[in-house]
């Protein structure tokens, strides 16, 4: 009898795994790879039961999951990929989720950070269900996956760009700007057409996030008040003067669906909802003013040149545009040390 040896998921592997079983087995370290973040995927197939067991026992030994099957029964076929994007909620946890990304996909911590300030914060595209999971166990963040074919798309141009705009606007037969909800063959025509000028942005609407507005309350409605200081948290004696001044946020950096569902909870409890996606264009930090000149210097200094840093306590200081993930970072470190500051919309 012979069997085929399955991965079933990278499970805790790291990606030396994929070096190691290339040299082992005398495969393609691409192939590999693909089988890896492809799993579940069929590694050896009519094989002698000896030499699956042994292969066995080097996968488990490297974290992979596998398994075991006689070759004569069809083997598991993977034919959904995923792209995985990351959102960091606690924004302190930003190096140990950067770390975490360099140990599973096997770069640079610089090359991690980059790929999680990026605005999509997409990490990986092209991997399994199982891949999915095995990631959002290894990290201290929120991870969402989505399947690209499906997904739809919000599509942005550099400004100044009137007239690509009405060429898009014409092709996609709407004259909305930014084109929103745009299906995914269409953004790849787009694409095709436009992309190489790097005037346009395609975006997919699954990875980006989004704040919840309170617009208006029901009175009528018995539940509201409930669902305002039990399910949203907002202390009763402040409720009054919230209302009074809406707008006001009561979510921020979630995701569509998590949106959607929220907007239909709320208006069962007499609160009308609004949404609007968060701003994943590059932006500036206002300081004002530097209260501690030593500390505020060597937090920036990670991520500003020397040229830009501030000089002199007490003065009001802006930052040149760096990407949102940073500036959230910037905000919370300096809040620590008591220091006014503000985030351009």
């Amino acid at each position: 009898m012979t069997s085929s040896v399955i991965i079933n998921s990278i499970g805790t592997a790291k990606p030396i795994a994929s070096k190691i079983l290339s040299d082992a087995f005398e495969i393609p370290q691409e192939l590999i790879t693909k089988l890896i973040y492809g799993a579940p995927s069929v590694l050896l197939h009519k094989v002698d039961e000896k030499l699956a067991d042994k292969a066995t026992k080097t996968l488990s030994q490297l974290g992979l999951e596998v398994s075991v099957q006689d070759a004569s029964v069809s083997v598991p076929t993977n034919n959904t990929s995923y792209e995985i994007s990351v959102y960091i909620e606690d924004i302190e946890a930003l190096p140990t989720v950067t770390r975490q990304v360099s140990e599973f996909l096997g770069c640079s911590l610089k090359e991690a950070f980059h790929l999680l300030a990026e605005p999509s914060g997409i990490i990986l595209g092209g991997v399994s269900k199982a891949t999915v999971d095995a990631f959002s166990k290894r990290v201290d963040a929120r991870v969402v996956a989505s399947q690209i074919t499906n997904d739809t798309y919000t599509i942005t141009l550099q400004p100044d760009q009137d007239v690509l705009v009405q060429q898009i606007s014409k092709e996609l037969k709407t004259k909305e700007y930014p084109f929103v909800n745009i299906s995914y063959t269409d953004s790849q025509r787009i694409w095709r057409k436009y992309g190489t000028s790097n005037k346009i942005t395609i975006c997919n609407e699954s990875h980006l996030r989004y704040e919840l507005l309170l617009e208006k309350v029901n009175p009528s409605n018995p539940r509201y008040k409930e669902t305002l200081t039990t399910t949203i948290g907002m202390p009763e004696e402040i409720i009054d003067t919230v209302l009074a001044n809406l707008p006001v946020q009561l979510e921020e950096g979630i995701t569509i669906q998590e949106t959607i569902a929220l907007i239909e909870t709320y208006k069962m409890a007499g609160l009308q909802c609004s949404c609007r996606p968060l701003a994943t264009t590059d932006t500036q930090v206002n300081i004002n003013p530097i209260v501690n000149l030593e500390a505020t210097r060597n937090l920036l200094s990670q991520f500003i040149t020397e040229e830009e840093l501030p000089s002199k306590e007490g003065q009001s200081w802006t930052s040149p545009y760096i990407k949102k993930l940073i500036a959230r970072y910037i905000e919370s470190k300096l809040t620590e040390i008591q220091t006014s500051l503000e985030i351009n919309a």
